[in-house]
């Protein structure tokens, strides 16, 4: 880890929410099914607006599912 990188402490609930989305994001990726906030609102049941804190993290596990996907 850099020493430049910013260190953020999460929660469990946190933490694990974000595994939620990735789960989520994963499947959507293997099914062909565009990944929007509406519908990671509907798969994780919240409103797509409680996403919108979460969108440079949904961006950056889209990019590495993408990629695991397209090997």
């Amino acid at each position: 880890m850099n020493l430049n990188d910013q260190y953020e402490q999460i929660t469990d609930d946190e933490a694990n929410f974000i595994l939620d989305i990735h789960q989520a994001v994963d499947k959507l990726v293997r099914h062909n099914i565009p990944v929007t906030l509406v519908r990671l609102g509907f798969e994780l049941n919240i409103t797509p607006s409680e996403l919108g804190d979460y969108i440079h993290i949904i961006v950056s596990i889209l990019d590495k599912v993408e990629e695991k996907y397209s090997v």
